[in-house]
């Protein structure tokens, strides 16, 4: 009795025969069809993940940084500011903190108008949290003593090419007043000194002036609206909350995600395209390797019969058509991993995607790589075994004679 061992050693053999003597033409682009079915599967999903990575990133560093700190439900701003600080500035992997006012207000220049969110920073401390000193497009970034001085976002500008040009100031530039009338019915006129573009809507949304010229307007001294604190790494945020909930912290301390919805949604969204594109692509591979192992199974039919008739079993024949599935499978993915990293990867560092997110590059995964190669193999096994196990199906005679 032949035991499962030989039986696979047999499979194999006859797998790599069949290969070695095939037409290598057809074998080159049956494995050339994986290849690009793989990298359609990889390349999908890596862009999903690309704007995924990039949304979460420009929320981070553009808006509210790792960790956000806000007063106590009952409270309207954070007291000492300062205090808050000191306990939590020491804390390992906490790399910056940035103390804020947020208030509403309505900015106005000549015929223009309309209603934004104004946040009052120590320029000095905004530069350890946030990426917006670095994206000035028009102007300067303020510094710590400016009064009467303003930086807005280019959605609020206007001519910038942003996306709400309608809602703009209809293209302000450096050096124009602009009359700002907050919430508490202060009407300031600023001058405007720089505009920044952080490629990501809601951050160019914003406006900026100095804590002193804020709490001037307010009529407050030494409170934020928020302490914003920057840590050197993602994914680790509650951690670093219950350090600081142990440190004596207790104002409400929440971590980045809770303010990202559009993360949420985007990656929902991205999670349902990514299954649907997955299953066309497996579909698709799958069709090819049927095609190619169907064609086969019919030229090789009397050889089939002939093997049977020598005693072959017919589960030997049916895997060794399985094997020669998964090689072609396996190879391309091989390939289409060598095309992703040598070629569109680097192109795409080089070139990324703009999106209203930010600019987008490839973003692959491990797991995402492994559940789209073995996925891509299963569906070649199954797409393997179908023709073969029809076509041993039929007398050895029938094969033979191709009645």
């Amino acid at each position: 009795m032949t035991s499962t061992t030989t039986e696979l050693k047999v499979s194999a053999f006859l797998a790599y025969k069949f290969i070695a003597k095939g037409n290598r033409g057809t074998t080159l682009l049956t494995i050339l069809i994986m290849a690009l079915a793989f990298v359609n599967l990889m390349f999908t999903t890596s862009v999903f993940d690309g704007m995924g990575d990039a949304t979460e990133k420009q929320v981070i560093d553009t808006l509210y940084s790792n960790i956000v700190i806000e007063p106590k439900d009952e409270e309207t701003y954070i007291k000492n500011p300062d205090s808050v600080v000191k306990r939590i500035i020491n804390v390992p992997g906490v790399t910056g903190t940035s103390a804020q006012y947020v208030a509403g207000a309505t900015i106005a220049y000549e015929e223009q108008s309309g209603a934004w969110s104004i946040r009052a920073v120590d320029p000095d401390d905004e530069q350890t949290v946030s990426l917006v000193p670095d994206m000035m497009v028009e102007g300067e970034y303020l510094s710590k003593y400016d009064t009467r001085e303003i930086i807005i976002g280019k959605e609020i500008a206007g001519g910038h090419g942003g996306s709400l040009e309608h809602t703009s100031l209809g293209g302000v530039v450096v050096g124009d007043t602009l009359e700002v009338t907050f919430t508490n019915g202060v009407r300031r006129e600023y001058r405007l000194k720089g505009v920044f573009d952080t490629n990501f809507i809601q951050a160019n949304q914003l406006a900026y002036i100095t804590e002193k010229e804020m709490e001037s307007v307010l009529g407050i001294h030494d409170m934020a609206s928020h302490i914003l604190v920057k840590t050197d790494t993602k994914g680790e945020e509650d951690r670093y909350i219950k350090q600081f909930v142990e440190l004596g912290v207790h104002e409400d301390i929440k971590p980045w995600t809770v303010y990202a919805g559009i993360v949420a949604t985007l990656t929902q969204s991205f999670d349902v395209l990514n299954t649907l594109t997955g299953a066309i692509g497996f579909f698709v591979a799958g069709v090819t390797i049927f095609i190619v192992i169907y064609v086969s199974t019919v030229s090789k039919r009397r050889q089939m019969g002939i093997l049977r008739a020598i005693g072959i079993k017919e589960s030997i024949i049916v895997r060794s058509y399985v094997f020669q599935a998964v090689f072609f499978a396996v190879c391309g993915c091989i390939a289409g991993l060598v095309i992703m990293f040598a070629i569109l990867v680097p192109y795409f560092i080089k070139h990324p995607m703009v999106f209203p997110m930010g600019n987008v590059t490839l973003l692959i995964e491990q797991k995402a790589a492994i559940t789209r190669s073995a996925g891509l193999i299963i569906s070649a096994a199954i797409a393997g075994f179908l023709p073969s196990w029809r076509a041993v199906r039929e007398t050895i005679l029938d094969a033979i004679w191709g009645d």
